[in-house]
């Protein structure tokens, strides 16, 4: 089975997972700014922001590291036995430690009382992902995707559930984030006990093996930190200096950039061990090759996504969070730029890891954490949700434009702009279709919409019958060591 095969069959399960998973979470956006309100989603969002910044501070790269480690020692069970476990553990005492520490320093913070319970509340959701990162990575390695699609479609569906009794009970802030805590435990128990079966998570203290990882990954780590400034002090400063209803019209958009983005991940993370043992062989050619098609790949669904959101984004607000959340929509036409930037930027992100290039990140992502901080500082407290949107915006494409140049600056690939063009010619055709429409009907702005932009990718050759063919041949189940070395 070829590599191309086998990243179409992986990223076939992901979409078809990811599509379920995503009508859940919006249907449970939902359920939640229905119940909430503006103020009470503000709260939420206040929150679940909170906790983010302690979760990606010992995020440390461990996730993506793991992957790379082992795509470059595939098939070396003993290798991956000790590595998996050991930065199993390592994920485990280290999230233990930092999350518990953060409820803690909530309790000294201006926040209502309800935010502080809240936080509490949260931490069981926050700990179990954190865990849950690990995990994937090696569902990423043995190419077992649907696993991790079954478990995310799970979670959600536990999390639906329990957001329907709670709007029939009328339940407030807290309950509502238990549920998301609950809901966090199941993707992580269905896909902890399935990786069992192939991997080896056993606690402990590998002290040796966890400074080899701690060396290898601390750019990443540092790179993170740095990011973690400007991928979320924008909802926290807003929390400070604007109303908590504005931070909930704000938060509402986030949600929805949040839950878009978290499938170029899941791709980058199945692509990232099979380059990484591609550089690592010397084989600059299907290094290249892969990077390319993947490229082409992410156009072709980036450049619709973006504009098609642009056209629906206040109707689609309204559907998913009420005409209380009409507010959202023309900020997700903002930050729906931001999540088409984050889509492109993400394959060449892994790329530089695979490449061993992340020191060399480490003074882009200074540079761009204290530029936009500053503006945040700045202009948030004055233009508030604007700023913020607009602001995340410049920094996405920023640091996609910097991982772009590093990528194609250290390797011989060139990349092809004809699919690219394509695709944006094709985005073109259906934006002009649909924009007459987009103030009447959101179904039907919709079904103009895909239906132009799926003629016009196969007019201009962007796909062809013959990629199809190759997607729908490819066999079930992970490629050997073989394979995907």
């Amino acid at each position: 089975m070829s590599i191309g095969r086998v990243l179409a069959a992986n990223t076939a399960v992901q979409v078809v997972g990811k599509v379920i998973s995503t009508i859940l979470g919006m249907v449970v956006v939902g359920m939640m700014t229905r119940l909430l309100g503006q103020e009470g989603f503000g709260a939420y969002s206040t929150a679940n922001a909170f906790l983010q910044v302690f979760a990606i501070l010992l995020d440390m790269g461990l996730n993506v590291m793991v992957i790379q480690m082992l795509g470059e020692r595939a098939g070396d069970t003993t290798f991956e036995n000790r590595a998996v476990s050991a930065v199993f553990s390592l994920r485990f005492w280290s999230a233990l430690i930092i999350l518990s520490i953060a409820p803690i320093i909530a309790i000294f913070t201006p926040y209502s009382s309800d935010i502080k319970i809240a936080i509490f509340a949260l931490w069981a959701s926050f700990f179990f992902t954190a865990l849950n990162q690990i995990v994937i990575g090696v569902q990423q390695r043995h190419l077992k995707m649907h696993v991790v699609a079954i478990s995310e479609v799970a979670g959600r569906a536990v999390l639906l559930a329990g957001m329907a009794v709670a709007i029939v009970q009328n339940w407030t802030l807290v309950p509502v984030v238990i549920l998301v805590s609950v809901a966090g435990i199941v993707n992580f128990v269905i896909n902890f006990l399935i990786a069992r079966h192939y991997a080896s998570f056993k606690l402990g203290f590998d002290f040796a093996f966890w400074k080899i990882t701690l060396m290898r990954c601390w750019p990443i780590g540092v790179s993170i930190i740095f990011s973690l400034i400007y991928f979320k002090s924008d909802t926290l400063i807003l929390s400070w200096v604007r109303p908590m209803s504005e931070v909930g019209i704000y938060g509402a958009a986030y949600r929805v950039l949040e839950i878009l983005t978290t499938f170029p991940f899941m791709y980058a993370g199945v692509l990232l061990p099979i380059i990484a043992n591609a550089w690592a062989r010397g084989n600059k050619e299907q290094f290249s090759n892969l990077i390319r098609r993947s490229f082409d790949a992410f156009c072709v669904i980036t450049f619709p996504m973006v504009a098609g959101m642009i056209l629906v984004a206040t109707h689609a607000m309204i559907l998913v969070a009420s005409e209380k959340f009409t507010a959202s929509g023309p900020v997700l036409r903002v930050l729906v730029l931001a999540v088409g930037c984050i889509y492109i930027s993400t394959i060449f992100s892994h790329a530089v890891v695979a490449l061993d290039l992340q020191r060399a990140m480490i003074k882009h992502y200074i540079m761009i954490a204290i530029v936009v901080l500053i503006l945040y500082i700045k202009f948030i407290p004055i233009y508030g949700i604007w700023a913020a949107a607009w602001l995340t915006v410049l920094s996405e494409a920023w640091i996609m434009l910097v991982n772009i140049y590093m990528t194609l600056k250290h390797t011989p690939m060139k990349l092809s702009w004809s699919v690219p063009g394509k695709a944006f010619l094709s985005t073109i055709a259906m934006f002009s279709a649909a924009f007459p429409f987009m103030d009447r009907s959101l179904g039907l702005t919709i079904s103009i919409g895909v239906g132009v932009y799926t003629i016009a990718i196969f007019a201009t050759g962007a796909v062809t019958k013959t990629m199809i063919t190759d997607l729908l041949s490819a066999r079930k189940g992970a490629p050997t060591a073989d394979e995907v070395g």
